[in-house]
């Protein structure tokens, strides 16, 4: 399922977002790419917040309202609804545990709800066999012009 390029946010929403921004193109030394991306990931978690919230009776973001239960239902969201890939999931983690770490070190929350969050884990996929019309040319080449270890390594694989 593919995000929307970029969600409404409320004004609350909107003023975190932008200070955040300013913060980011002023003190630190990252690439246009990383900042984008780093918004973006912000912006999608304050627009789904933001949407949650509303439901309840509320309707604005602010971070001081953000617990560890959140952001893990956010994880959860980004895994199931939007199927998105563990590496894509990983980098919104990343990129709001770096908001969250800096809105503590600015002292405009008492805790940082992201520290105890963990990464989604690497799906790993088995190796792939090489099928018939692949292995005929490498076995050819390798028995005219490889060496017998060479031989060897292609028969035992």
């Amino acid at each position: 399922m593919k995000r929307t390029a970029h969600p409404s946010l409320t004004p609350p929403g909107q003023e975190a977002l932008a200070s955040y921004e300013r913060w980011l193109r002023e003190r630190e030394d990252l690439a246009a790419a990383s900042i984008r991306n780093y918004l973006s990931d912000l912006r999608h978690f304050i627009a789904w917040y933001e949407t949650q919230q509303e439901a309840h009776g509320h309707d604005s973001f602010t971070p001081q309202e953000i617990t560890t239960p959140a952001l893990t239902r956010y994880r959860t969201h980004l895994q199931t609804v939007q199927r998105q890939k563990p590496a894509s999931v990983n980098r919104s983690l990343i990129s709001l545990k770096r908001y969250f770490g800096w809105v503590f070190q600015q002292h405009l929350i008492s805790y940082d709800p992201s520290t105890s969050v963990k990464l989604v884990g690497q799906e790993e996929s088995a190796p792939r066999h090489l099928d018939d019309q692949e292995e005929q040319p490498l076995v050819a080449v390798v028995t005219k012009i490889g060496t017998l270890r060479h031989r060897v390594v292609i028969d035992l694989v």
